[in-house]
């Protein structure tokens, strides 16, 4: 199981976000996202953006024993978990896939994290029964359309997007803009992301 190893020069922070404590009104640390080999990795589980009561990934050891007194070979700490019935192939072929999602910047273990992108949501009967948020997500819900899908780079839009939304369902109270987020972009080439409407109309202008 080799896990690659890189300095922090070369796997610089991408992306910051930070996310609302709604009981202090205060932001939390933000989560540093890192770029290296096209992908975004962080030292925290994200999921949803979010990594409330998560913990930072331990440092990775010299050597990582699996042995337990099951038939399934885990670490919690590393969130491994595979069956000691796949034989020793099996278990040395889902040690390497998982390694391709880990790495080690500066010491310190790092796990590929999804693109934060902003989310155009509805909810209840409209007319302010529910409402109208945008909210912040790190992947594409195939129950939501990929046009309520905006970058970070396109704030502007999803705004007006929502604010749209809402106008249509009648929603004059319950609406929001605000994600609950705060994210600051330090590499544009890490936003990969791009509303589809917007790339349509690029299109079309070209």
């Amino acid at each position: 199981m080799s896990i690659r190893e890189v300095t922090s020069e070369q796997a610089p922070v991408a992306i910051l976000g930070a996310e609302m404590d709604f009981v202090s009104g205060n932001y939390m640390e933000a989560v540093s996202y890192r770029w290296f080999d096209g992908r975004l990795w962080a030292d925290v589980p994200v999921h949803g953006c979010s990594h409330r009561r998560a913990v930072r990934y331990p440092v990775m050891p010299t050597e990582l024993n699996l042995i337990t007194d099951s038939a399934m070979l885990s670490n919690t700490h590393f969130g491994i978990y595979v069956g000691a019935h796949e034989g020793k192939d099996g278990i040395a072929a889902h040690l390497q896939a998982c390694s391709t999602d880990w790495l080690i910047i500066d010491g310190q273990l790092h796990r590929t994290a999804g693109e934060p992108m902003y989310v155009a949501m509805t909810f209840g009967l409209s007319h302010n029964h529910g409402g109208s948020s945008l909210l912040a997500d790190d992947h594409l819900n195939p129950n939501i359309k990929p046009e309520a899908y905006f970058s970070l780079l396109e704030k502007e839009q999803a705004d007006a997007y929502t604010l749209a939304i809402a106008q249509n369902r009648g929603d004059t109270v319950k609406v929001s803009t605000d994600p609950g987020f705060q994210f600051e972009v330090l590499i544009a080439e890490a936003i990969r992301w791009k509303n589809p409407a917007a790339c349509a109309e690029s299109s079309e202008a070209a």
